[in-house]
């Protein structure tokens, strides 16, 4: 493996020694040697830019050296300069896949926006793509950005973007079009670039420190394109490739001339700093590596969740070898797919998603956020960086619960005494729709639980047409919350006999809620074996190990029916992880209620409700008071 990745490594560094040369060629007929690493000989630096003016000195112009001898370049300015403050920090804020359909983003959106504003004061804002999609002119980007940014703009904030696959697509407003209005706003700081190179929008932000003497930090900026040619596609073999389970998912890549542009400025700003100046890169199209990051993630620094599959390219243009060689940029964030919002730590650079913003695109709500990174002066290599949810329940543990008892064991939910008041939630296409929510049905009844006890029905009134509606969930507050301690088992009384008419899960999941707040459902995330459940059905004495599937749920998607089954189900309660972090339970874990996820099967089966009795939380799944 070691040798494969070197060679690979090698053969990279090498076109894109050849791709620099024949760039700095074309740019200056007496290039500038450059001396570096061991990997490489030389690289030309670019053309420098003329000094400038002092009109420009007073009007964001950009920080200008202090060192004569040191002509400006293109990536000593910025419109508006870029510092550290007077606490030595820089706090940049990423927002994603806003989704702007023109003349204004939604009205949530711009809230969000507004609210993590606030709560972080960046001293810079990087929009991360997909900021627009399928605007019909160039008065509607203008008026869709204008609303995008107008806390910026009113706080003074700079601010930046980058270019994803819908920017441009179904609307009559090419990206250097789109660039211009994007510039023409006062707090933008963003560069169209070298226009020889593909893409618009690459280009690089040098923050400088907090007494303006030098460059400490570079932000830089790709256009990782939108979809793969005909050619490309073609060219795939073999034919219906296919990546992360995405069959031909078309999506483009950072092309060579990017990745060379980049080499060369990186190597340039060095010999300029006399060191190298550590920095974030953002584009919106992930890296291959992201999701190789997240495979090997429990041997790496890694937090987030990935709800969905990661839609990189099918082509690796080999951008990870070179950041890995230069070894300048120590964070790389994307956006792209809306409910991945995880980091992982690989190979010394934290390759981050960002989270959406906007319920425009596809998302989950609970995730709905921004990215914050954090560069202090005194170390800008070491970058903090977290999600910041726009539920801020989500970004703390409350201390009141501390002090809980721990939970005895046993039967935790029993609804002959306890009518609890339960919280509903409903989707087809969008999270929480109010008039889903009227579609799912509550009861407590005589009669239906075990023994001919007291249960707890939950149904549907409603059967949408595509796989992805009928989603439904409640929590179900505690009696009395109190410690996990050592009870390693969530035990459930379910009835799907559903009077005659045999009801089954597409799929579904059980959980349990922390803190009041923190939701706690079956794993999520990928996972390389299938998480086992078993089933006691009533009347037998074997309990029956299943297999959820690999999101986590059980039913007849996920090759687990349990279609008019009747006794008990047990679930790990290992492998129920935090949404957002994936952290597990703990000993010292507060539960205050229990989850239940589900999407029927069938639409005969709305308006029979599930029955759900005796549920647990237990040390032996198999042993009854």
């Amino acid at each position: 493996m070691v040798h494969s990745v070197r060679a690979r490594t090698a053969l990279v560094l090498a076109v894109l020694t050849i791709l620099t040369s024949l760039v700095s060629c074309s740019r200056t007929p007496k290039p500038t040697e450059v001396e570096t690493g061991p990997l490489t000989e030389s690289v030309s630096s670019p053309d420098p830019a003329p000094a400038p003016t002092e009109e420009q000195k007073t009007d964001g112009g950009g920080a200008v050296p202090d060192d004569p001898a040191k002509e400006a370049s293109p990536w000593t300015e910025s419109r508006h300069p870029l510092r550290f403050d007077e606490n030595g920090e820089f706090h940049i804020l990423v927002f994603s896949d806003i989704h702007g359909p023109g003349p204004k983003i939604s009205t949530l959106a711009k809230t969000n926006i507004a609210k993590l504003v606030e709560r972080e004061d960046p001293d810079l804002v990087l929009f991360d793509g997909d900021n627009t999609w399928g605007l019909s002119s160039p008065a509607a980007l203008e008026s869709c950005v204008g609303d995008m940014t107008e806390v910026l703009e009113e706080k003074q904030i700079p601010w930046a973007h980058v270019y994803g696959n819908h920017d441009a697509e179904g609307n009559n407003v090419p990206k250097e079009k789109q660039q211009q209005i994007y510039e023409s706003f006062g707090m933008c700081v963003s560069q169209s670039g070298d226009p020889s190179l593909p893409g618009v929008g690459n280009y690089v932000l040098p923050v400088y420190s907090s007494d303006g003497a030098k460059i400490r930090f570079n932000v830089w900026a790709l256009d990782s394109g939108m979809y793969l040619s005909e050619w490309e596609r073609a060219s795939l073999e073999p034919a219906g490739s296919i990546f992360q389970g995405y069959a031909n998912s078309g999506y483009d890549y950072i092309k060579p001339a990017q990745i060379a542009w980049y080499r060369e400025t990186s190597m340039a700003m060095e010999a300029y700093a006399g060191e190298k100046i550590p920095g974030l890169m953002a584009f919106h199209i992930p890296l291959q590596e992201t999701y190789a990051a997240w495979v090997n993630r429990e041997a790496l620094e890694h937090t987030g969740e990935k709800r969905e599959a990661v839609c990189a390219s099918e082509v690796n243009s080999g951008l990870f070898s070179v950041l890995l060689e230069r070894g300048d940029v120590k964070a790389v964030v994307n956006g792209h797919d809306h409910v991945n919002d995880y980091m992982v730590k690989y190979g010394g650079i934290k390759l981050c998603y960002c989270s959406t913003v906007s319920e425009t695109g596809y998302c989950d709500m609970d995730m709905l956020g921004a990215r914050v990174f954090v560069i202090r002066e005194e170390n800008p290599e070491d970058i903090e960086t977290y999600i910041s949810y726009v539920d801020e329940n989500r970004m703390t543990e409350p201390a009141e619960f501390a002090e809980a008892d721990p939970l005895p064991g046993g039967v935790v939910l029993d609804f002959d005494s306890y009518e609890p008041e339960i919280e509903k939630c409903g989707w087809d296409n969008n999270y929480n729709d109010d008039a889903l929510v009227e579609k799912i049905t509550v009861e407590i009844a005589d009669g239906r639980g075990v023994d001919g006890s007291k249960a707890l029905g939950v149904g549907r009134l409603n059967f949408g047409d595509t796989t992805t509606s009928n989603n439904a969930e409640v929590k179900i507050p505690l009696a009395q919350s109190g410690l996990l301690g050592d009870l390693g088992y969530l035990r459930v009384w379910m009835d799907l006999t559903g009077d005659g008419t045999p009801i089954d899960f597409r799929k579904a999941c059980f959980g349990l809620v922390v803190n009041e707040m923190n939701l706690m459902p079956y794993r999520t995330d990928d996972m390389d074996t299938p998480s086992p459940f078993w089933i006691l059905p009533e009347g037998q004495t074997e309990w029956r190990k299943m297999s959820h599937g690999g999101d986590g749920c059980f039913g007849a998607q996920q090759d687990s029916s349990v279609r008019g089954f009747k006794g008990w189900l047990a679930f790990p309660v290992e492998n129920m992880l935090k949404r957002g972090t994936l952290e597990q339970l703990k000993s010292t874990s507060c539960v205050t209620g229990v989850y239940f996820y589900y999407c029927l099967n069938a639409s005969e089966m709305k308006g029979h409700p599930v029955w759900l009795d005796e549920i647990a939380l237990v040390d032996d799944y198999t042993k009854f008071d």
